[in-house]
């Protein structure tokens, strides 16, 4: 191992670099952008028509995390909405970890006004 590496090891957790926010928003972040930017666009704003802004209709942020976990699971349909999310956001492959991520991630982020 690098000597610098050695020493970067040592500093940035003074810093807070792997503290579990940081890890969350980063791993959250990459996850959103991976399997929900499609529709919701990198900024929440709802990249797709109909598709709800997500920085707007807060209503979701209200949410329990188990609740909002179970509805992102099951899909969502909203009674007039032109345009329904699919079961896992369409990913199959994302764990509930994963999607307690992109939730903890999307309410850092989109909730911030």
């Amino acid at each position: 191992m690098s000597k610098i590496f050695q020493q970067l090891l040592f500093i940035l957790p003074a810093f807070g670099a792997f503290s579990p926010d940081v890890m969350a928003q980063t791993n959250g972040q990459q996850l959103y952008l991976q399997n929900c930017m499609v529709c919701h666009a990198d900024d929440g704003s709802g990249g797709m028509p109909g598709v709800a802004d997500l920085t707007e209709n807060r209503n979701w942020s209200t949410i329990s995390e188990e609740k909002l976990l179970e509805r992102i699971k099951q899909g969502i349909a909203l009674p007039g909405a032109a345009v329904t999310m699919p079961p896992n956001g369409g990913n199959p492959d994302l764990s509930d970890s994963d999607l307690k991520l992109i939730i903890k991630y999307m309410r850092m982020e989109f909730t911030k006004k």
